[in-house]
């Protein structure tokens, strides 16, 4: 009975870690000069639920986030506890595409799974989309969008997922609406999902992928990684 009732926690907590999400939010333009404020949440998106800080799971509190400005240059952020978030703030010094990532390891093998998170945010600043390559070049795992329009209610978006540079085998995107709708989608062949907004405001893009690799992460086995990003998408009507 004791090993029954073990099982049903872990199910459980490993059910409530896969359906969270890290994800950052942030205006998508900008101007020079101008200090923009980033605010990173965990939670269920779809669910409106964002975690107090405090109860973030495992080491999750002690993530990095990282500015990479357009010409190439990549430092971290310092961020501060703000209640149910952590915010951080940056001012912008040149025009150009301004990317925000998270790449985190979960301490905890759940399972048989070590978790990787990341997170992405752009800020296009001054209207100028110099150093979007900075996104695939910076992060193992990212999920790409058309950065050079304004994504409009019912127009199609494509969005990519990619991994190591390449089209990860087996990869999902989850669309999750500002009203609480979300889809998962499985990407074709180019790592590519389409989708038409059916609500103008703000949606999280959640990408997966289960990775076949073995190993050990804090003298634990693992036999598979579970990879995990988000990226915020704003539709305007």
């Amino acid at each position: 009975m004791k090993k029954f009732l073990f099982s049903v926690i872990l199910c459980c907590s490993m059910h409530t870690l896969f359906a969270h999400a890290i994800w950052i939010e942030t205006l998508t333009t900008g101007k020079i000069g101008q200090p923009q404020k980033v605010n990173v949440f965990l939670g269920e998106y779809a669910d409106n639920e964002r975690d107090s800080v405090q109860n973030w799971f495992s080491n999750m509190q002690a993530f990095t986030l990282f500015l990479i400005t357009p010409d190439g240059q990549k430092e971290p952020l310092t961020v501060v506890p703000a209640g149910n978030h952590f915010t951080a703030t940056f001012t912008p010094k040149a025009a150009g595409a301004y990317v925000l990532s998270i790449d985190h390891t979960v301490q905890t093998i759940y399972g048989d799974n070590k978790i990787h998170y990341y997170a992405l945010g752009l800020v296009k600043v001054n209207g100028s989309l110099k150093g979007i390559e900075n996104i695939p070049a910076f992060t193992d795992f990212s999920i790409l969008a058309n950065h050079s329009k304004a994504p409009k209610l019912h127009q199609p978006e494509k969005v990519q997922l990619s991994y190591k540079k390449a089209a990860p085998a087996g990869g999902d995107v989850t669309i999750q609406s500002p009203e609480g709708w979300a889809k998962k989608m499985k990407t074709d062949q180019q790592g590519d999902i389409t989708f038409s907004p059916a609500w103008a405001g703000r949606y999280m893009l959640e990408g997966t992928y289960t990775e076949d690799a073995s190993g050990q992460h804090e003298g634990k086995d693992f036999k598979k990684v579970w990879h995990c990003v988000t990226l915020c998408m704003d539709v305007a009507k």
